[in-house]
């Protein structure tokens, strides 16, 4: 198959609280690559989970629904894009909608049900595959969906279908480090970047990055505010390009 381009969006447009790690971090290890390259989205119990891109499940396992505690709990689903070259595995979540099941078509953005309340970390487990001739290789776009959690936004990923080239937005040079700087998680990395304390980069606005923010403003003779509008933007922007960081 020759490469082609996938249209994305964030399984939470909203009620995102933090993350619980991405691949290769902690339990998420080989040889399944459903485990391994697992992106531990944290929501609020009950938050409805959206659907990444267009396409159709391949398998849905509901047997552990109305569990919420342990390893395996609420809903598996494996879908895969419309010309089965990428694949992707949703858990922890429950409430599906009528008539959902193996073989439904599924278009970017519906709802596939609602995060299960668990003890502790409610979140969904959502992973990510390229299918190149029948192998199954693993995508890591983490960065990538904690910089787009709460918005609606599209992003169009290119997959390059030769078994070696990791996939990145299309237009070419990936996401890049800091986006389009319209999102918590990217305004703390460029603040880190710039030498400034924003606590971690977690996509999660608190009273540590909002200090950052408002400490930036005033070395820039702007309104310290801690509101990211867009002179701030622009300030940050023209900062990260004079530092050699864009």
């Amino acid at each position: 198959m020759p490469s082609f381009d996938l249209d994305m969006s964030n399984p939470f447009p909203a009620g995102y609280t933090q993350t619980y790690g991405g691949p290769n971090q902690g339990g998420h290890v080989p040889p399944e690559w459903y485990i391994q390259y697992g992106m531990d989205l944290g929501a609020v119990g009950g938050t409805e989970i959206h659907a990444a891109f267009d396409g159709h499940v391949t398998k849905l396992d509901t047997a552990n629904v109305n569990l919420s505690t342990g390893k395996v709990y609420g809903a598996q689903l494996f879908m895969r894009s419309n010309n089965d070259g990428v694949g992707a595995f949703y858990t922890h979540f429950n409430d599906l909608p009528g008539g959902l099941g193996q073989g439904s078509q599924i278009s970017r953005g519906d709802v596939l049900g609602r995060v299960v309340d668990a003890p502790g970390s409610p979140h969904l487990h959502l992973a990510l595959v390229e299918i190149t001739n029948g192998a199954y290789q693993g995508v890591d776009l983490y960065d990538l969906f904690l910089s787009t959690v709460g918005t609606t936004d599209i992003f169009t990923v290119t997959f390059y279908q030769d078994g070696a080239t990791p996939p990145a937005l299309a237009g070419g040079g990936g996401p890049g480090r800091f986006g389009t700087l319209s999102s918590v998680y990217e305004i703390q990395g460029a603040l880190i970047a710039l030498g400034y304390d924003p606590g971690m980069q977690d996509g999660i606005s608190g009273p540590i990055t909002t200090g950052a923010i408002r400490a930036f403003q005033s070395d820039c003779g702007l309104p310290a505010d801690g509101v990211v509008d867009s002179p701030t933007k622009a300030a940050l922007a023209a900062a990260l390009a004079a530092a050699g960081l864009l």
